[in-house]
């Protein structure tokens, strides 16, 4: 049962308190799962009871187990046969005629879902594109979707850079409201995702719900194949301009190509770099370590602590730094979420770098995605991130240095994403482990203090990307300073 850790490519919030209720025993959990056996058999085609050695069973007593002993919550075996069991009524209403696999996935998937917005069954295609994702092409719409409990809804968290979504002006934060004529109140997560995929070069039209706009909006996307692009990058001057989309398997290296090939440009003489991590949402977490040891010498970046405390991990850098004595500068905004706030909150709790922007999104969890039989898997938050400081990621986020709020609508349809390209949401803090301590504030300073000029250039114009303008402003003159004084 091959696992691939990853940091999901979708927003999670907070996981709560691992302390409210005892690991469960092996007479609790047997008592649970013959309580699953005799509910089954009431709506099952048969209606007999399954024997133990009845492989739906198997599969559903392997994924419970796998929730007591991996899951970063505890639960009491019960609850979950409890959710197990509205699965199992839930699609017999919607079907009397199912059969007992069909039963047994949505047993599954209520049971999951019911545990944090991002664990769940995961069906053979949905299996498939998640493995998709991580190798960094996949047909779809190129849109990160998590559940907005509040509404019901399905919110953006962010369009891949030069997607189908990007192209037509999706937002981090906008709600989907219909997916061509059906309305998403009502479904779970896998479905309105499902209804969204559909072969390459056909048309969805989904219907949006944005705070900044007095009316729904409906927009037409024809699906693509997404070549994920991880490294986008361009000189601003003497300046590094490097924009990370995703961490998939290429962001590593894309990046040493990157950097590489503008030091080659400017014979050798860069005066800094911006690295944009805003609306980028995340991907795998060995590509965000590898990623800040590129800027950082061997230090840890990060730990990721689970149930078992002899599961628990640090991950450190290496000796050797990408752009030695160089300033950096990071852009953030809400729509950076897990792997990247690895990177930001690693590079600035070691003070090489300073953030710029608004505050991170707040998802700090793994998911680990867990294969089973017959091409179909799992995916369960079984971690947390913490920061080099000790400060947990989820919920607070990472805050900048430097705050600078969108000055405007979103950039030309393709172009990387600027400040004004996400209306900010966060996790509701409620959902933060009680007793979690919240991260110092970073120490902060005005764009006056760092980029006047670029402060004192008038109201800004909606195009205008100020948290890159002043980036490289302060970068040119007095950003080396401030790093040195933090």
């Amino acid at each position: 049962m091959g696992k691939l850790l990853v940091a999901l490519v979708m927003l999670l919030v907070g996981s709560g308190t691992a302390c409210a209720v005892a690991p469960a025993s092996r007479a609790d959990v047997g008592a649970a799962l013959d309580r699953y056996r005799h509910e089954y058999a009431k709506v099952r085609p048969s209606g007999t009871l399954p024997s133990t050695s009845d492989r739906n069973y198997i599969l559903f007593a392997d994924v419970m187990r796998r929730v007591l002993t991996e899951h970063v919550k505890p639960f009491d075996p019960q609850v979950l046969v409890d959710k197990a069991v509205q699965g199992l009524q839930k699609k017999k209403k919607e079907d009397p005629s199912a059969g007992d696999r069909a039963l047994t996935e949505s047993a599954l998937d209520v049971m999951l879902t019911s545990l944090d917005p991002y664990s769940s069954f995961l069906d053979s295609e949905h299996f498939r594109y998640m493995r998709e994702q991580t190798q960094g092409e996949f047909g779809g719409l190129g849109i990160e979707v998590t559940m907005d409990d509040e509404s019901g809804l399905v919110r953006v968290v962010s369009p891949i850079d030069g997607s189908p979504a990007a192209r037509a002006g999706l937002r981090t934060g906008d709600l989907i409201a219909r997916i061509d004529e059906t309305q998403v109140k009502g479904m779970n997560l896998r479905d309105a995702v499902a209804r969204m995929r559909g072969p390459v070069g056909t048309s969805v039209a989904l219907t949006l719900q944005r705070t900044s706009a007095n009316a729904p909006l409906r927009v037409s996307l024809t699906r693509a194949v997404v070549k994920i692009q991880p490294v986008r990058y361009r000189l601003e001057g003497d300046v590094a301009y490097i924009r990370i989309a995703a961490f998939n398997q290429q962001t590593a290296h894309s990046l040493d190509e990157a950097v590489e090939d503008m030091r080659r440009q400017t014979a050798g003489k860069l005066a800094g770099a911006v690295i944009d991590l805003r609306n980028n949402p995340g991907g795998l977490l060995d590509q965000a370590v590898n990623v800040a040891d590129r800027f950082l010498e061997a230090v840890e970046i990060v730990s990721v602590r689970g149930r078992d405390p002899d599961e628990n991990r640090r991950y450190s850098g290496t000796p050797g730094d990408l752009l030695p004595g160089l300033p950096l500068v990071v852009l953030v905004n809400s729509g950076s979420a897990s792997a990247s706030e690895i990177v930001a909150g690693a590079l600035q709790d070691h003070n090489r770098a300073l953030l710029f922007g608004v505050r991170s999104y707040g998802k700090g969890s793994v998911q680990t995605i867990s294969s089973l039989s017959g091409e179909v898997g799992i995916r369960l938050t079984t971690a947390r991130y913490f920061r080099p400081s000790g400060g947990l990621v989820d919920c607070f986020g990472i805050s900048p240095n430097l705050e600078i709020r969108p000055a405007g609508p979103p950039p030309p349809p393709g172009a990387p994403p600027s400040a004004a390209n996400a209306e900010e949401t966060h996790p509701d803090p409620a959902t933060c482990d009680p007793d979690a301590k919240a991260p110092p504030a970073p120490r902060s300073w005005r764009m006056e203090d760092l980029c006047p000029d670029v402060s004192m250039s008038g109201a800004p114009k909606p195009e205008d990307d100020r948290p890159l303008q002043c980036a490289v402003a302060a970068i040119r003159t007095r950003l080396t300073g401030a790093l040195a004084g933090r």
